[in-house]
């Protein structure tokens, strides 16, 4: 089949890269990809010292407009059907994705997306629907920034391999629940109360409901969920999940795994709950063969334009031909 006149000049002026893509959109793979963005903001993150580096609204705005140019962006509750259409010579389909309840979603990706009228999924929390919260992350960041003292979480159990943040960073999200809420409220007091516009308030999540964006869960609790015994586990999928539904005016069906770790016990616990499909970690191409509540998310580089095409180029790459 010889290739359409679009994909003739992206091969023949945008050098290696898009004529790898060029070949992609000629072969038979059913794939696509699901993306998984945090916080947007100015000035960028730096992601050596930073645990959730902001990304800048601008190069956001850049990848948009890459993704409006050669792929087909759909909702990510319909991203493995649509791979599963997917035909010879078409679009590879795109889900856009966003973690955590930030203020950035509405500060920032709201008004981008509503620009390139492009959907998206936000899986949240609902922690803060009524009044600020940090996550202990968050207030790792800021304790850090201020230059406070860490010792203190040992008193909570947390005793970390080295003096970095990620070191921090690691140390908590591996303790048990009880001494992550433990080091959570030590943080609070190093780091000092969670600021007024810390996390997002029901008119928040309403606001995105109502642009026609998916609102999907990510726990009350943001614990790793395959640690969790069986009652911890169907309270994690549980709780904060009516409370929020109501905010966003529908159930909701999606869910994304805290730290994206899950396996087939926490999946089949998802299905049992009712949930329809279920997002990790696993930096892959999502394929008609995966389990709907196992389906992977790819992480977005905090770096540049290049390097995202290049992260979509290679994943559908390694998918089955």
């Amino acid at each position: 089949m010889p290739l359409p006149p679009v994909l003739r000049r992206l091969a023949g002026s945008a050098g290696g890269r898009l004529a790898r893509y060029a070949l992609l959109r000629l072969s038979r793979r059913r794939a696509g990809v699901v993306l998984v963005y945090h916080k947007l903001g100015d000035p960028p993150g730096d992601p050596e010292r930073e645990l959730v580096p902001a990304l800048s609204p601008r190069l956001f705005d850049a990848q948009l407009r890459h993704l409006t140019r050669l792929y087909r962006v759909v909702p990510c509750r319909e991203l493995q059907g649509a791979a599963a259409a997917r035909r010879r010579g078409q679009r590879f389909p795109v889900g856009i994705s966003f973690d955590d309840d930030l203020a950035s979603h509405v500060a920032h990706t709201l008004p981008a997306l509503r620009t390139h009228g492009l959907p998206a999924s936000f899986f949240l929390s609902g922690a803060s629907l009524d009044r600020p919260y940090r996550f202990w992350w968050e207030r790792l960041q800021e304790a850090v920034a201020a230059g406070r003292d860490l010792g203190i979480l040992a008193d909570a159990g947390i005793r970390a391999r080295g003096a970095g943040i990620h070191d921090w960073g690691d140390a908590i999200e591996a303790a048990s629940p009880h001494d992550r809420g433990r080091a959570a409220e030590a943080l609070l007091e190093l780091a000092g109360p969670d600021p007024d516009d810390a996390g997002m308030r029901a008119a928040d999540v309403a606001a995105l409901a109502s642009s026609g964006h998916e609102i999907g869960f990510h726990t009350l609790r943001h614990d790793a969920m395959p640690a969790l015994d069986e009652a911890a586990l169907e309270a994690a999928l549980r709780d904060g999940r009516e409370a929020l539904a109501r905010m966003a005016g529908r159930e909701l069906a999606t869910i994304s795994y805290p730290h994206g770790k899950a396996d087939s016990r926490v999946a089949d616990a998802a299905r049992a709950a009712g949930y329809d499909y279920g997002f990790t970690g696993v930096p892959a191409a999502v394929t008609p063969a995966d389990d709907p509540l196992l389906l992977p998310r790819i992480d977005v580089l905090n770096t540049t334009l290049e390097d995202f095409a290049r992260q979509l180029v290679g994943a559908l790459e390694r998918s089955p031909a």
